[in-house]
């Protein structure tokens, strides 16, 4: 039986944890400079980079700027576009960061659980991942929030070691509030999970007395969980609150992720297309789709994880309470973590429960000899699937690797990184990215027929039915938005009051530039957002007020029509 953890590792190895801890996150850069994709999305990544680039200017979350998610992302971006300069590439050093504090923190949980050995093997399953997932959602707010939410579990573990400790308790509260100022969602799940364990080891066994004893040993505990919990977050969300106003809080933050986002963003938990793909497996887009299915392993693994917790002793698997304790809360983290992903099912969707699930899984196998032969059949039913759909993982990290050698070793090549690291000065936010020939050309035409201080407007062909929008373009011309709302969302921009909203700032500001993006115009996903708001108001008022001038495949760059000039109303 496997005895070694963290609270029997001598001083002098100690301090080779840390360390192994610190080549380990050097190790974990390292991973994801070799698997860079440096291909940019038009969308969620500029999100945070177009919110952080109009922090910088002054410019205050959910009163300048619509957003669902919390402010820290913008601010600690804006931070290192202080220091690095504003562009994706600052925006990417900052990402590669979080991940691979995430998956030091995910060695950091394991270690305390099981030997050394295992915890390596958490350790390269999760840093894996998070390079090689085919659609990486760079700084996807998510990010940090989990990091958060991990650390807080770290020093939760240790209030569970030492019960009387009252510091560890506080200081998992405040990563609690860390998280929450990411994702107020993230943190909600991670403040629950600490929260029912609080109850669960504030029970007792006294007959007569238990609940008034549990609410006793909860009263010594909560204060200063609370206390943490509410030091950081209670005065960001108050002077939010205070500079923002209540209803853009409320209808950013609560209404469009509470009600609006699950009508027009819901997938199906699998859906026709990746069954489909699977009929050949060898392919390309099949290792995609065999990467896809990815969001069922969470549901392997709290299958055999429920096994082991039900059909197990706690002598037999953790030599110590706590331990048991500590792997229990890392399962309802899981669990909470993959129930949030059910909305919109997809890998990034579900990264958080699938990164929790990879340190469960190490542990569960390294004391696979103390465990009931059903629970061993369940981790190696659970270890093949992860090992087919880890392939496809594999294969992104080699085919981005190759090709980031290729554009090293060969400068001259068009796509090399010394052109790319080397572009006009009105391109230096995408040096070192591969971004389309037509989105810089676009970029460029954009700054051209505008000014720093002008603000433009980038839509789609229609906006009675939304995918999303080109908001890329926002950040790379260095240009703001005409309207807070600039994130172009289903359910929120094919309003008629939205629309109305964003046709006034048009009738005020007259922006130089409108950029129309039909790139998306026909994406149709099984949900609310295929259906036409019938609301054509702001698509009338773009096409009797702004002529075409110059197209970049489906970009079309749009200025004022004549008419429209004399006659702005």
């Amino acid at each position: 039986m496997i005895r070694s953890s963290a609270s029997d590792v001598l001083p002098q190895g100690r301090r080779r944890d840390i360390y192994l801890v610190g080549g380990l996150f050097v190790l974990a850069l390292l991973v994801q400079v070799i698997g860079f994709k440096r291909n940019c999305g038009p969308y969620d990544e500029f999100l945070s980079l177009y919110g952080a680039d109009r922090v910088l200017h002054g410019e205050i979350p959910y009163r300048d700027f619509w957003t669902m998610y919390g402010p820290a992302q913008f601010y600690v971006l804006a931070g290192f576009f202080k220091i690095f300069g504003i562009s994706v590439l600052s925006g990417r050093v900052y990402d590669a960061i979080v991940r691979a504090g995430i998956a030091c923190a995910c060695y950091l949980l394991a270690r305390l659980l099981t030997t050394r050995n295992w915890a390596l093997a958490a350790f390269a399953a999760v840093i894996l991942w998070l390079t090689g997932i085919y659609y990486p959602a760079y700084n996807f707010p998510v990010y940090p929030a989990m990091l958060a939410s991990l650390v807080s579990c770290l020093f939760f573990a240790r209030h569970l070691r030492q019960s009387a400790d009252r510091k560890p308790l506080f200081l998992a509260g405040l990563f609690v509030s860390i998280a929450t100022i990411f994702r107020h969602d993230s943190g909600f799940y991670i403040c629950f999970a600490e929260l029912l364990m609080l109850i669960w080891i504030s029970r007792t066994r006294e007959p007569g007395r238990r609940l008034q004893q549990m609410l006793g040993n909860l009263g010594r505990r909560l204060p200063a969980y609370f206390a943490g919990v509410f030091l950081i977050a209670g005065p960001v969300y108050l002077a939010t609150f205070l500079k923002a106003g209540r209803q853009n809080i409320f209808y950013d933050l609560l209404y469009v992720p509470g009600v609006v986002y699950p009508q027009v963003r819901r997938l199906p938990f699998i859906t026709p297309e990746i069954l489909q793909q699977l009929h050949h497996p060898f392919s390309w887009d099949g290792r995609i789709a065999i990467e896809s299915l990815i969001v069922l392993l969470p549901i392997f693994t709290m299958a055999a994880a429920s096994l082991a917790l039900l059909t197990s002793r706690r002598s037999r698997i953790f030599p110590a309470v706590w331990q048991r304790q500590t792997f229990a809360l890392l399962f309802l983290l899981a669990s909470l973590f993959f129930l949030k992903g059910l909305i919109r099912v997809g890998p990034v969707q579900q990264i958080q429960s699938i990164l929790v699930c990879l340190t469960v899984l190490s542990v569960l196998f390294a004391h696979l000899r103390e465990l009931a032969r059903p629970v061993v059949a369940a981790l190696y039913t659970t270890a093949l699937f992860l090992g087919i759909c880890t392939i496809a993982t594999l294969s992104h990290i080699m085919t981005f690797a190759r090709v980031n050698l290729h554009d090293v070793i060969f400068p001259q090549a068009a796509n090399s990184l010394y052109h790319r690291c080397h572009l006009p000065e009105g391109l230096s936010r995408a040096r070192c990215m591969l971004v389309e020939p037509n989105d810089l050309a676009a970029t460029l035409e954009i700054e051209r027929r505008s000014s720093p201080d002008q603000p433009v407007y980038i839509g789609n062909g229609r906006h009675d039915r939304i995918f999303w929008n080109d908001v890329r373009l926002y950040f790379l011309s260095g240009r703001r938005s005409i309207t807070r709302w600039y994130d172009l969302h289903p359910g929120v921009q094919t309003t008629l009051p939205i629309q109305n909203e964003i046709i006034d700032a048009m009738r005020r500001e007259d922006p130089p530039v409108i950029v129309i993006n039909s790139t998306w115009d026909d994406t149709i996903e099984p949900n609310q957002s295929r259906f036409s708001s019938g609301v054509t108001a702001l698509d009338d008022y773009i096409r009797s007020h702004y002529a075409a001038q110059v197209r970049y495949g489906k970009i079309a760059i749009l200025t004022p029509a004549p008419q429209a000039a004399r006659n702005p109303h």
